[in-house]
């Protein structure tokens, strides 16, 4: 085999260990779900993880542990992987010791209105309530 030849196998070798190698990486870890989540309440609200991934945000900017630290994507997979949710009103309930956290709309209003505010990496999101809430469909009455 020519030299050139075997350098071009030793590189494909090589690329295709380091990209079995991330791929395995990559299969141990939690995926953040890609369609738009609605967030049911009095007033729903949209919520996608695609764009906060967008903005380089990761996962422990919005899922913390009970001390308020970033759940990182091993603990975040492995709460998962138990069974468990992600999701605010799993933790955030009448268990929390301070009262203004354990209802829904004090929680995600106090979170995510203050980043979008602040902004991150420059990009500020929505802060009116339209931004994030759903408009709820009227009903139409009788003969209109």
């Amino acid at each position: 085999m020519r030299r050139g030849a075997k350098q071009t196998l030793l590189f494909g070798l090589a690329a295709a260990v380091i990209f079995l190698a991330s791929g395995v990486s990559l299969a141990g870890t939690a995926a953040a779900p890609t369609g738009e989540l609605r967030i049911e309440g009095k007033k729903p609200a949209r919520f996608s993880h695609a764009t906060h991934l967008a903005q380089g945000m990761d996962c422990g900017q919005c899922h913390h542990d009970a001390k308020h630290q970033p759940l990182s994507a091993q603990a975040i997979e492995a709460r998962l992987s138990a069974g468990g949710t992600l999701a605010c009103g799993s933790c955030h309930t009448k268990g929390v010791a301070n009262k203004k956290l354990q209802r829904r709309k004090a929680v995600f209003h106090g979170r995510c209105r203050t980043c979008h505010k602040q902004g991150y990496n420059g990009k500020k999101g929505p802060t009116r309530c339209n931004g994030c809430h759903i408009k709820k469909k009227r009903k139409k009455l009788e003969g209109c």
